[in-house]
């Protein structure tokens, strides 16, 4: 059910996706979205939020020990241009769609807020890492997070990636 509810949300966003859609997509029984979730939507939206954070920190977690935060960016805009592409630029950040949410899964909101930090956090660390002051890498981690996120609403609504390539290119020569 998570796992139906992130991939509506990236389609759909939090407010346009029902609870009775992630039953019919995940095809689980009607009454256990209830027995798992007992807190309704806001809590399978902040779980589904967490989860889609915690795979793109893991992704992070995996480039930023290893490679220079060119790379890591480089990795961020093929990640993303490959969803875009792939889902004919029906699916976006379910990260985003999370953070738009209405009122009713504030929940969602607040497991974005969590989500982006934490992201900029792991990009932060790769760049103090390398030399980079404190202040001056959490600006860094803040633009590239924020550029991207931005890029892949404009590429969506554009149904192309390149505004995301374009993002990516310019942050590579930012951070070079």
């Amino acid at each position: 059910m998570v796992d139906s509810a992130i991939a509506l949300f990236r389609e759909r966003g939090v407010a346009a996706t029902s609870l009775r859609d992630v039953v019919a997509h995940s095809r689980a029984p009607r009454g256990s979205i209830y027995h798992h979730f007992p807190g309704g939507k806001d809590e399978l939206a902040r779980e589904a939020t967490r989860r889609a954070g915690d795979f793109i920190a893991r992704l992070l977690g995996e480039l930023v020990d290893s490679a220079d935060p060119v790379a890591t960016v480089d990795l961020l805009v093929d990640h993303w241009s490959g969803v875009l592409l792939g889902s004919d630029f029906a699916a976006g950040c379910p990260v985003a769609a999370a953070a738009l949410a209405p009122d009713d899964t504030a929940g969602a909101r607040d497991a974005a807020g969590v989500a982006f930090g934490q992201w900029e956090d792991l990009l932060a660390g790769a760049m103090r890492g390398r030399g980079l002051a404190a202040d001056e890498a959490a600006d860094r981690a803040a633009l590239v997070v924020s550029a991207v996120e931005g890029a892949l609403l404009v590429s969506r609504a554009r149904r192309t990636d390149a505004p995301l390539r374009a993002v990516g290119r310019e942050l590579a020569r930012t951070l070079a």
